[in-house]
This record gives structure tokens, C-alpha cells and sequence, in this order.
């Protein structure tokens, strides 16, 4: 697996936000409260979806933003947070959300050790294109940071 190598600008993403270890498969249940509030609720949004990951604590638990870019902030939903993400190099991935797990382990256990890379500071991301199928997990990439 050889991913690109891009540098994306910054962007700003609203969404709902998780706490935790994802054992109860929380992150699938934010994302279905997140969809259906996405037409009426989130204003400037360009249709590109992201699940921003924050780093993992040392007992396994992280941040995580299912959220929609946007182009400008003028109201953030009830419940809703923001989170801006700066400038960063990633290495770009193609997964499907079937597939989603299967990346991470191999983006750890194989990609990073033979690489030549190390994780930068900053979140993965879990990009979902305008195109993505939720039926059948088709348009989305795992945006890893990398120095």
C-alpha cells in the first residue's frame, strides 16, 4: 500500500463530538445523530465529511469529531462543536469503511515502519468525499499526518 503524500490547507469542521474507547460502536451512533441534522443545521458546509481523530490517551481514549466543513462559522448548531485543523502533510490512504480497521492496522503495523515516516503531531482524519456511498462505503481515505 503507497499512499500520496499531499499537504492540505486548514479547514474548519462542525460536528458532534465523542469521548472514549468506541467499544460500544459510539462512533457509527454519532454519525447517525450527526446526518440527519446536516441539511437543516450546519450553515457554509461544502458536502465533505470528516471524522477527526485527536490522539489517544494512555487509557485508549480519544476525541472525535464527526463533522462537515465549512466555509464560514456564523452559527454552530445546539450541541454542536468546532474544531479548526491547521495546515498539515498526510499520507492519503483509500479505504472503504469495511476496510476502515484493516488500514489503520496496516498504516501502524506495516506502512510507518517501512516508510521512512513518523506520525506527525496533529489528528488523523478520516476523509468522506462528496461522492461517499454509505451503503457500500465507497469514496472515503484515512488523512494520516506525517513529518
Amino acid at each position: 500500500m503507497e499512499p500520496e503524500i499531499i499537504t492540505k490547507p486548514a479547514f474548519t469542521a462542525v460536528g458532534l463530538l465523542y469521548h472514549g474507547k468506541n467499544e460500544q460502536n459510539e462512533i457509527p451512533q454519532l454519525w447517525g445523530s450527526l446526518n440527519p441534522r446536516f441539511y437543516q443545521e450546519i450553515q457554509n458546509k461544502t458536502g465533505i465529511a470528516y471524522g477527526v481523530c485527536g490522539d489517544m490517551e494512555e487509557n485508549g481514549r480519544f476525541h472525535y469529531l464527526a463533522g462537515f466543513e465549512v466555509t464560514d462559522i456564523t452559527d454552530i448548531p445546539d450541541g454542536m462543536e468546532q474544531w479548526h485543523v491547521a495546515e498539515q502533510t498526510y499520507a492519503v490512504f483509500p479505504c472503504t469503511l469495511q476496510t476502515i480497521q484493516q488500514t489503520y492496522q496496516t498504516i501502524f503495523e506495516t506502512w510507518f515502519p517501512q516508510s521512512g515516516y513518523q506520525k506527525a503531531d496533529g489528528p488523523d482524519l478520516e476523509f468522506y468525499s462528496e461522492s461517499f456511498d454509505p451503503a457500500t462505503g465507497e469514496g472515503m481515505a484515512i488523512y494520516m499526518p506525517v513529518k
